[in-house]
């Protein structure tokens, strides 16, 4: 499908500049930064360091909170510079498990200096911070759940007008 000289074009370019596959994609206006991954998977100065990419927390939210909100996914993905895979998962793994479920698992998936998860602690280490532990993370979670769905709340109220005309409430009859 690609001559081997556009795969190494994108290749280089991917080395020699300091950009996302993301960018060289856009860049050449091909292929699939999928495709681009497994080309440079392949290459010798990056076969086995592929990382696959750690997309923050506010960007997974305000994805879901664009598709709540009525936005198309592929219209997310879009602005938000993600694929629309990615879009379809957060969306369906908020439906499944809430907030809880775009939580980073990996321990080591580090961002801004700020940790995915706490160190585990053994249940009989006897300190009583397990259950602290959990209910705090169950805390921040909750909140930031409670927080998405105000934003999805308020971007319903300001597409859709009232039906009541009297008290605004938008309810049918009052």
């Amino acid at each position: 499908m690609f001559s081997p000289e556009e795969r190494q074009r994108a290749v280089d370019l991917y080395f020699t500049t300091p950009t996302t596959t993301a960018q060289v994609v856009e860049y050449l206006g091909y292929p699939t930064r999928q495709c681009l991954e497994r080309w440079l998977a392949k290459d010798p100065r990056y076969a086995g360091h592929m990382a696959k990419p750690i997309i923050p927390l506010e960007t997974r939210t305000k994805a879901i909170e664009l598709v709540l909100g009525g936005m198309q996914q592929k219209q997310a993905a879009r602005r938000l510079g993600v694929s629309i895979g990615a879009v379809h998962n957060w969306v369906k793994a908020y439906r499944e498990g809430g907030m809880a479920a775009l939580q980073a698992r990996n321990r080591n998936a580090a961002q801004n200096g700020k940790t995915a998860s706490a160190p585990c602690r053994s249940r009989d280490a006897g300190d009583g911070n397990d259950d602290t532990e959990t209910l705090r993370r169950r805390v921040e979670e909750l909140e930031l759940e409670n927080a998405l769905m105000r934003e999805v709340v308020e971007v319903v109220k300001k597409t859709q007008a009232p039906t009541c005309g009297a008290c605004r409430t938008g309810r049918r009859r009052c």
